[in-house]
C-alpha cells in the first residue's frame, strides 16, 4: 500500500513483544500514529488523531503505547488523552502547573512518559519567562510531575534545577531523560551532571558528573538574541543531547554536539543548526560510569531520532544535509560496541 508520511523527527518509540519488535512514530500527515514492523519492515497500522469531534485530541505534542490497545497522547492544551487504537477517547487528564503556568505537555524522545505502575511521569524543563528568570530563581520551580492513571490525580515534584546550575551564566534549561527501574535519569544539555530520581520516593536522590571529552564549551546565553546571533552561537557550542538506557545490555548511551564554524561548511548556519554535523555519544555502564566514546563522522547522523532496539542501538543515518539524503524512507544503521553481547 502507498503510505504518505512526514514523521516528527523527535518523536519515535521502539516497542519489544512477544509478536516482534515495532517502530512507531507520529506522522504529521493526518495527523496519525503510524506503526511499523522493524523484521518485516512492512507498514502494520496507523492510528488517526481526531481533531475534532468527541474524541478531538487537540495539538498532539508527542505519544507513548503502553500496551497493545492502549495510546497516551501528550496534548495542548496540556493534558494527556488515553485512546485505543481506534483513535477513541477512553479519557482526558489534565495537568496544571500553578507555578510555572507551562500550557503544554510533552511526550518525545528528549522527554518521553516514564512509568512505574499505575503512575506516569513526565517532565517540563522551562521557565515561564527565561530571560527574566535570574540565577538564584533557578532552584525555585518544579520540572517534573507524576500523574496516577487511576486516580487521576496529577502533583509536581519538589525536584528543580540544581542552585549553582547558573553560577557560569546563564544556559538553556532543556533536558533529556530515560529510566532503569525505580531510577529516572536526568541529562541537562548543558550541565555535565546527571540527575538521579527515585520513582518511588518522588525526590533527587543526587547528581552524577559525566563527562564527555568533546563537551567543553556551553552556551551562555547574555541577552534577548540579536538576528542569527544566537544560531551562530550555539553552533559554536557543545551540549548534550539524548540520553537513551539500552535494557538489552544495560548500558545508557548520551548522546551530544560538538560545536562547529559555521564557516567551514558549505550549508549555512541555518541548515547546520537545524541539523548539527558534529555529533558523538558517550557509553555509560549501569552505575553511570563512561566505558567508552565514540564521536560520528560529520552529518552522518539525523539528530534527535535514535532508539535501542534487540540487536543494537539504531541510529538515523537520513540527515537532511547528505548527499543521500531521502524524505521518502526511514533508514537506520545498527550500531554495536566492543564488550557488549548482541543478538545476531
Amino acid at each position: 500500500m502507498e503510505l504518505d508520511i512526514s514523521p516528527n523527527g523527535t518523536s519515535f518509540q521502539y516497542i519489544n513483544s512477544d509478536s516482534g519488535e515495532y517502530l512507531a512514530f507520529q506522522n504529521k500527515i493526518g495527523p496519525r500514529i503510524e506503526i511499523f514492523n522493524l523484521n518485516s519492515k512492512h507498514h502494520v497500522t496507523s492510528i488517526k488523531l481526531a481533531q475534532d469531534g468527541p474524541n478531538r485530541v487537540g495539538i498532539a505534542n508527542g505519544f507513548r503505547i503502553i500496551a497493545q490497545d492502549c495510546l497516551l497522547i501528550a496534548s495542548i492544551p496540556p493534558s494527556i488523552k488515553i485512546l485505543n487504537f481506534e483513535g477513541i477517547k477512553h479519557k482526558d487528564i489534565p495537568v496544571l502547573d500553578t507555578i510555572n503556568h507551562v500550557n503544554f505537555l510533552s511526550s518525545n524522545n528528549e522527554i518521553p512518559f516514564l512509568f512505574s505502575d499505575h503512575e506516569l511521569f513526565g517532565a517540563q524543563p522551562f521557565f515561564r519567562n527565561f530571560f527574566e528568570t535570574t540565577p538564584k530563581d533557578v532552584s525555585s520551580y518544579s520540572h517534573i510531575y507524576k500523574v496516577n492513571l487511576t486516580t487521576e490525580k496529577a502533583e509536581w515534584l519538589p525536584i528543580s534545577h540544581p542552585s549553582d546550575a547558573w553560577d557560569e551564566g546563564k544556559k538553556t534549561p532543556n533536558f533529556t531523560w530515560t529510566d532503569r527501574n525505580d531510577s529516572i535519569i536526568v541529562s541537562p544539555e548543558t550541565d555535565h551532571r546527571l540527575w538521579i530520581i527515585s520513582k518511588r520516593g518522588g525526590n533527587l536522590l543526587g547528581y552524577k558528573e559525566v563527562n564527555s571529552n568533546s563537551v567543553n564549551r556551553f552556551q551562555i546565553i547574555k541577552g534577548l538574541p540579536e538576528g542569527d546571533k544566537g544560531i551562530i552561537e550555539a553552533l559554536a557550542s557543545d551540549r548534550y543531547e539524548l540520553i537513551l538506557h539500552d535494557p538489552f545490555r544495560d548500558v545508557f548511551y548520551r548522546f551530544f554536539f560538538m560545536g562547529v564554524d559555521w564557516e567551514n561548511y558549505n550549508l549555512g548556519y541555518r541548515n547546520l543548526y537545524s541539523n548539527r554535523p558534529k555529533i558523538g555519544v558517550l557509553v555509560l555502564d549501569k552505575n553511570l560510569e563512561v566505558i567508552g566514546e565514540k564521536v560520528f563522522d560529520d552529518n552522518y547522523l539525523e539528530a534527535w531520532n535514535y532508539f535501542v532496539g534487540r540487536k543494537g542501538l539504531y541510529v538515523s543515518t537520513n540527515n537532511p544535509n547528505r548527499d543521500d539524503f531521502d524524505e521518502n524512507i526511514l533508514r537506520y544503521d545498527i550500531i554495536r560496541f566492543e564488550g557488549l553481547e548482541y543478538e545476531d
